[in-house]
């Protein structure tokens, strides 16, 4: 188990928290979704530029506008994918029933324009140091929700409708790119633990 491998509790909430994608009623509170929030914009950043914007929705109205638009682009690249109409509409039905328990919608944005680095004359590593510092971001909201005891889930669907979700947040689209969408609630039922991944599969000691 986990809390074998240590006695810290930051530590035991990095090593148990797994994705939730099912949520009740209950609603997150103002405080715990401030400091949630606040965990996400203490991330470390490249040049410490903070790039980045955070839409956190928590009204019916709101949330079912963002819902609705990732839901008819998913259905458009589902059908130009060839799938079926039953496999598209179970697919539908779960993503969408994921977005609507949730209480707490947070769409992470990534600035547009980058820094200049002289090192970086094309711009290529600069748009990827913004995307890996949101990403930060977004990862510390997931471990804040978790020592919360609330549940947490990441998705990439904004990145698959820029224009649509700008609208639904409005944030400006030229000046701003969305990274991901995070799910925050109270879990309908805790999440199965999984086995401690296994260091030597993915570290090298040198």
């Amino acid at each position: 188990m986990h809390m074998n491998y240590c006695k810290n509790q930051i530590l035991e909430h990095i090593l148990a928290r797994r994705s939730v994608r099912s949520y009740t009623a209950q609603p997150v509170r103002d405080e715990e979704l401030r400091q949630i929030l606040l965990a996400g914009i203490c991330a470390p950043s490249a040049h410490d530029s903070r790039p980045w914007k955070i839409a956190a929705l928590t009204t019916p109205q709101g949330k079912e506008r963002l819902t609705q638009a990732l839901a008819a682009r998913f259905r458009e690249d589902m059908l130009a994918a060839g799938f079926g109409p039953q496999e598209l509409e179970r697919r539908l039905q779960r993503s969408q029933a994921i977005l609507t328990q949730a209480p707490v919608l947070i769409v992470l944005f990534a600035r547009r324009q980058s820094p200049h680095n002289p090192l970086a004359k094309t711009g290529e590593t600069e748009r990827l140091l913004t995307a890996q510092s949101v990403a930060l971001a977004a990862g510390q909201m997931l471990l804040a929700a978790s020592g919360l005891g609330l549940g947490a889930c990441w998705f990439a669907a904004p990145l698959f409708c820029p224009g649509e979700v700008c609208n639904v947040c409005e944030v400006e689209q030229a000046d701003w790119e969305p990274q991901c969408l995070l799910t925050i609630g109270h879990p309908a039922q805790q999440p199965k633990a999984k086995a401690t991944p296994c260091l030597k599969d993915s570290v090298v000691y040198l």
